[in-house]
């Protein structure tokens, strides 16, 4: 009966090359998906990266004309901004 059993143990012997061929598949598969998946997200950041840009440059321009047509008063705010500063800066 023993022999019988070694017989069916040796019979069916696992090929480890179908297993390594299957996890590489796996392997691979898995970075595919890994990669699409995180693809989106860094579209979409430099979508807003690229919008943030441009709003920033729309407020800088508005900011810019605005110091133009108001050239006293831009002074005079940036004065009151510096003196803040020093005041809060000597504070102990």
């Amino acid at each position: 009966m023993q022999s019988n059993e070694t017989t069916t143990t040796q019979a069916n012997p696992i090929d480890l090359s179908d297993v390594k061929a299957a996890l590489l598949m796996a392997v691979d598969l898995g970075y595919e998906v890994i990669k699409e998946v995180a693809q989106k997200p860094i579209e979409t950041g430099e979508d807003v990266a690229k919008k943030a840009c441009e709003e920033g440059k729309k407020v800088v321009e508005k900011g810019v004309g605005a110091a133009k047509e108001h050239p006293l008063a831009t002074l005079l705010i940036a004065f009151g901004l510096g003196f803040l500063v020093v005041k809060l800066l000597k504070r102990k």
